[in-house]
């Protein structure tokens, strides 16, 4: 469930939303109206490039188009593209949407990025702990 929702305007048709949603932390994705791309940059803070969390949630993005994922839960790449990547400390995630395909592509960003917030939950929950201050039990 989202909390505390509200947009912004940045000028030259960029938009950003703010808004609470997994563990309650404040969230920001920027949405370029003129790219057509969504881009949650920090979604992730404190992972280096080359660490186990990076590696793991840059692979679950590239799965997202593999035919060997059911189709509900594969990204169709004629209507949205989406990767990951660390910059200055932090991992995001950037989703264009192609075409007219907005509710699409950012329906399809949430799930992925709940299904991060899970990977992270069961494979790497040391990080949570430091980053979200997530409980160690």
């Amino acid at each position: 469930m989202f909390r505390g929702f509200r947009a912004e305007s940045l000028g030259r048709g960029r938009i950003a939303y703010h808004f609470q949603w997994l563990l309650g932390r404040p969230m920001r994705a920027v949405f370029d109206e003129r790219r057509g791309v969504l881009a949650f940059d920090a979604l992730f803070p404190g992972l280096g490039r080359t660490s186990a969390p990076a590696s793991g949630l840059a692979a679950m993005v590239r799965e997202r188009t593999s035919p060997r994922l059911a189709p509900h839960k594969r990204l169709d790449a004629r209507r949205a593209r989406m990767s990951g990547a660390t910059r200055r400390g932090n991992w995001g995630l950037k989703v264009t949407v192609r075409g007219r395909n907005h509710e699409y592509a950012v329906q399809r960003a949430l799930n992925l990025i709940n299904e991060l917030f899970l990977f992270l939950h069961e494979s790497h929950p040391e990080y949570l702990v430091e980053h979200f201050g997530l409980s160690p039990e």
